[in-house]
C-alpha cells in the first residue's frame, strides 16, 4: 500500500526544515530554504522503497530560481530516467510518489 502524505499532516508525516545538503526519508515534508546557496536533497535509498511511498519539497523561501535544489535520485529512477532532478523555479511545491523499478520517481503535484 506505500506510506503517504496526508493533505492534513497526520503523525506519519514528518515536517523537515533544511538549507543545505540533507538525506531525505519516505513521508518527509521538506520546507527547503536555498536563500543562502544551493544545495542536494538526496531521494530515499531505493533498497529501502515500496510502492506509493510519498515525499514533498516546498520553495519556502522562495528562491529555486537563484539557488537551485537538486534532487539526487540515490539509485532509483526519476520519471523513468537516470539523471538528478534540478529544481529552479521559485515558489515550487513538487510532490514525488515512488512507483516501482520501471518508472521510480514521479510528480504527482508541482
Amino acid at each position: 500500500m506505500g506510506r503517504y502524505i496526508t493533505t492534513t499532516g497526520t503523525a506519519s508525516t514528518v515536517l523537515r526544515e533544511v538549507d543545505g545538503n540533507f538525506n531525505a526519508t519516505v513521508n518527509d515534508r521538506i520546507l527547503a530554504d536555498s536563500t543562502s546557496s544551493s544545495f542536494v536533497i538526496t531521494l530515499p535509498a531505493n533498497a529501502t522503497l515500496i510502492e506509493n511511498d510519498t515525499l514533498q519539497v516546498i520553495d519556502v523561501s522562495s528562491t529555486f530560481g537563484t539557488n537551485n535544489v537538486t534532487l539526487s535520485r540515490n539509485g532509483s529512477l526519476i520519471l523513468g530516467d537516470t539523471d538528478d532532478v534540478v529544481l529552479d523555479v521559485n515558489g515550487a511545491v513538487v510532490t514525488l510518489l515512488y512507483t516501482g523499478t520501471t518508472y521510480g520517481w514521479i510528480f504527482t503535484g508541482t
